[in-house]
């Protein structure tokens, strides 16, 4: 035999072997993105970074396929991806598994698949995923990822143990049609994070099966689930079967403290207007335009709110020095924890009955005022029922609030001549609010509300005249509050009734204050005041008011 043939007989040797060893190596045949794994070497590692209109299919056991930022797998027919027993499908943002008829990725009669998803996997038709007859298998879907079908988008079957946790978007395009389907699979949990969307029911023929809720305390949702499900919030929330339910309590929760907010604000008015002489046989109308900021934040077992309050109040002298007519106006806008903000509109009307005991230094003062609210309220829920898995629901309602109070006070000098002068007060106050029936659009109702709470307060109050015209006092006060009657509150969820308990109804505030007034040469007075007010409520911030007040004598 020559040389040369020798050489060309090696070489076609040659040129076999290194094709045997092309079409057996696992990691060099999954570039052709056909069948993943084959053989019994170790479980390949698989990252598709180009597009590919080929179907991946595990031939082996614990391969991990990852598609790429902008890479997309695209398969005209079934199953873009059929997957193996402990195999893991990673999806990360920007990428794509597309089935153009059904079945993006199939899973069935296979144990521990792992799908984590932050991209996009999608059927235009039926099941973009199907784990039916699978057992602990687990979907995770990210924020920002979207797992979307035409029909069952998640399909699990005679499944035992699946895991799906979202944080994203799981969606149908047909409302009608089940966005989860569990069949009759047994012992799933599905939990919904805070920001998931689920657009579609969910549903299940099974048993055992746990759907959960972690969307934050006091966030709202409703969700149309068929079948038996055990409902559990992680948050806090109190969740409601007939379907799957929680709302928010912060629109019963703040009445009496927006209430007692309210009562202070008042009587601290009366106080300041009380302090001014009175001038006989002028007519007089004392006008404080107010406002004020109030924050509580956030607990295990309270909502956290921000509110902002302004108005006016208005006295006039109907009989001087026995007799005054009161009005006030307030507007109060109330943003709370989970996404729900409640516009409040009240007026009060009443008198007021300066000194109807009068001992020189001690005095005795009281009033009575009564009068309507009217509030609009708007929530943002979580809702499988819309083609954005969120809706808004507003409310618009009436309430009915009526304030008394009374108190005595003792002023002492040290002598005539002395320019400071130091009052101690002390009082009762008692407020009622009625909150009719309403309906919070669609979903939720809240039953009628009778609330009575009452309050004892004690303070001190330096007053120093600095000129004839210019006085400045500085006050401190402490407070206790307590609800009496209407801690309880019964409402529904798609005409389930539940009643939910105040929890905070005992409240002990302290307040200071700073003010300065100036009397003008028609008797006229003009004045300011701020306080700050510190409640033992849970992580509250506290609430600070100013006070602007012009009283005009004629």
């Amino acid at each position: 035999m020559s040389i040369k043939s020798s050489f060309r007989k090696s070489f076609f040797r040659l040129l076999i072997a290194i094709t045997v060893v092309l079409c057996f190596t696992p990691s060099i045949k999954l570039a052709y993105g056909v069948n993943l794994g084959a053989g019994t070497g170790t479980p390949p590692t698989v990252t598709i970074s180009a597009d590919t209109t080929n179907q991946q299919t595990f031939d082996q056991a614990g391969v991990t396929l990852t598609i790429e930022n902008g890479a997309t797998i695209t398969k005209t027919g079934n199953q873009a991806v059929q997957a193996g027993t402990n195999s893991t499908i990673i999806v990360n943002s920007g990428g794509t598994i597309n089935a153009t008829n059904n079945q993006a990725i199939a899973a069935q009669a296979n144990d521990t698949t792992i799908i984590i998803n932050s991209g996009t996997i999608d059927a235009d038709s039926n099941f973009s995923i199907a784990v039916n007859q699978t057992t602990n298998a687990i979907i995770t879907n990210n924020v920002g990822g979207l797992i979307t079908a035409a029909t069952n988008t998640i399909f699990a079957s005679q499944s035992s143990g699946l895991t799906i946790t979202n944080s994203g978007t799981i969606s149908v395009e047909s409302l009608s049609s089940d966005a989860i389907d569990l069949g009759n699979g047994t012992g799933a949990t599905i939990t919904l994070k805070n920001g998931s969307l689920i657009i579609g029911k969910i549903s299940t023929t099974g048993t055992g099966n746990k759907l959960q809720f972690d969307h934050g305390f006091g966030r709202a949702y409703f969700y149309e689930t068929t079948g038996d499900f055990i409902l559990e919030d992680l948050s806090g929330n109190t969740v409601v079967k007939g379907s799957a339910g929680s709302v928010g309590q912060g629109a019963n929760e703040t009445v009496d403290e927006l209430l007692g907010m309210r009562s202070y604000n008042l009587r601290s008015t009366l106080k300041r207007y009380s302090a001014f002489p009175k001038k006989s046989g002028k007519k007089e109308i004392y006008a404080e335009p107010f406002s004020y900021y109030s924050k509580r934040g956030i607990s295990s077992s309270v909502l956290g709110y921000d509110t902002y309050g302004y108005g006016l109040t208005i006295i006039h002298p109907l009989l001087p020095n026995k007799l005054d007519l009161v009005a006030t106006l307030e507007k109060n806008e109330l943003e709370l924890q989970g996404n729900h903000d409640i516009s409040n509109t009240n007026v009060l009307v009443g008198i007021n009955v300066p000194d109807f005991i009068n001992l020189g230094p001690l005095k005795a003062s009281g009033f009575f005022l009564a009068g309507a609210g009217h509030h609009e309220g708007k929530r943002k829920i979580f809702t499988n029922t819309t083609t954005t898995g969120v809706l808004d629901v507003t409310s618009d309602y009436t309430s009915y609030e009526a304030i008394t109070g009374t108190h005595a006070s003792y002023s002492y000098k040290a002598s005539p001549e002395s320019k400071n002068t130091l009052t101690t007060e002390v009082g009762l106050t008692i407020g009622h609010s009625t909150v009719k029936a309403y309906s919070e659009s669609e979903h939720f109702s809240w039953k009628k509300r009778n609330l009575t709470q009452g309050s004892i307060h004690l303070g001190e109050q330096l007053t120093s005249k600095i000129t004839d015209k210019l006085a400045v006092t500085v006050e401190g006060e402490v407070e206790g509050r307590t609800v009496f009657t209407g801690r309880k509150q019964a409402y529904a969820i798609n005409g389930t009734t539940v009643e939910s308990r105040d929890k905070q109804f005992r409240q002990a505030t302290v307040s200071a204050k700073l003010g300065a007034n100036y009397t003008m040469n028609n008797s006229s007075i003009a004045y300011v005041n701020i306080d700050s007010r510190f409640s033992n409520y849970a992580k509250s911030k506290g609430t600070y008011g100013a006070y602007v007040g012009l009283r005009l004598a004629f």
